[in-house]
């Protein structure tokens, strides 16, 4: 859910077989189906409902979940206005029914959602914090000066409201699956299910995390800081970087020099490498590997000289607080990387129609 979204409730009642209602399957996959709600295949890039498919897929990795996670209902926004699904919500899921309602595609905040309640029912704080954590790029920054909402939200379980809310505990989560693990936040929420009170997740947390509500807390306040409460910096990257390695793999550049990408994506919306759009955007996700700690040649260009405005490059090593390297095109040249996993990313408008190279070598 984005910031609009952020101030109403993303977890609804409603329910995709309340009313009589005819499927209009849209794509059928492995982890979830779309269902066009007055929507049709060509409104979204061509490579949109795989991505959602495969991020699932992702999700339902990290989350130990084996089963199809259910139906994801796109509405259009006369649609959505008409049935009003999620009451005053821009989007939400329905446990009950376990399907997704939303007015855009991807909306991975819900996809979270999906994936973590079929796994266990966390309290609101801990799964909208899992959703915004596992974001694909949604996410909101946390503020330091927010921790004091945090505490009163862990005191008194409560759902989040409002972006100051959702950076906080999007980064709290991100400190609790770095520091324990995704499995051990999941067993605080096996213990205490979704709607303990204070006491009792408390006693959750000394018993699977060995800490108190406030000790966490204390710790937590350590690590907060401008390069790391950016969510840019401390969202998971799961679909690049998670044990699922679910996205394209562009394969190893090593130091010896045998080993270099040197690829040509063409970024056209029909094209099925391509997501979006969202907010006139559209993108791919790529994953890489390095050998060593070195200096390597990164580069963007057009092809044949062509200008390629707007289209940027993102490039992110896939660890807790990752230092963010992302401009413009057309560019070439020096850059320290260390070795291990990297999420690449490139974003263009989504009325970009052109071929671009990335290069990474030593």
């Amino acid at each position: 859910m984005g910031v609009a979204g952020a101030v109403v409730l993303s977890l609804g009642g409603s329910a995709c077989v309340e009313e009589p209602h005819e499927p209009n399957w849209l794509f059928q996959g492995k982890w979830i189906d779309i269902d066009g709600r007055d929507r049709s295949a060509d409104e979204t890039c061509g490579g949109t409902f795989a991505y959602v498919d495969a991020y699932a897929g992702a999700l339902a990795v990290e989350f130990g979940v084996t089963g199809h996670l259910g139906p994801y209902r796109w509405y259009s926004p006369e649609q959505y206005a008409a049935e009003l699904p999620c009451d005053d919500a821009v989007a939400c899921y329905s446990p009950s029914a376990q399907c997704i309602h939303s007015r855009q595609l991807p909306d991975i905040h819900e996809v979270v959602h999906m994936a973590a309640f079929a796994a266990v029912r966390c309290p609101d704080v801990l799964g909208e914090g899992l959703a915004e954590f596992y974001d694909s790029g949604a996410g909101l920054d946390a503020q330091t000066r927010n921790l004091d909402l945090l505490a009163a939200l862990l005191d008194a379980p409560s759902f989040p409201r409002g972006s100051d809310e959702y950076g906080i505990v999007g980064r709290f989560a991100a400190y609790l699956v770095e520091h324990f693990g995704v499995e051990a936040v999941l067993d605080v929420c096996r213990i205490t299910d979704r709607f303990p009170d204070g006491p009792a997740l408390a006693a959750a947390f000394k018993s699977v995390l060995g800490m108190t509500t406030k000790e966490l807390l204390a710790d937590f306040e350590l690590e907060l800081g401008p390069s790391c409460n950016r969510f840019r910096n401390y969202q998971s990257r799961v679909f690049a970087c998670g044990a699922a390695q679910a996205a394209p793999d562009l394969g190893l550049v090593s130091v010896d020099g045998e080993h270099a990408i040197e690829e040509t994506f063409t970024l056209d919306c029909a094209n099925d490498i391509m997501i979006g759009p969202l907010d006139d955007k559209m993108w791919l996700t790529r994953r890489f590997d390095i050998d060593a700690d070195e200096i390597y040649v990164l580069g963007m260009w057009g092809e044949d000289g062509a200008e390629i405005p707007g289209v940027e490059l993102t490039l992110v090593k896939c660890e807790p607080c990752a230092k963010v390297l992302s401009g413009p095109g057309p560019f070439i040249g020096p850059m320290d990387l260390d070795a291990g996993r990297y999420a690449l990313e490139l974003h263009a408008p989504a009325d970009f129609r052109g071929r671009v190279t990335v290069v990474v070598k030593h």
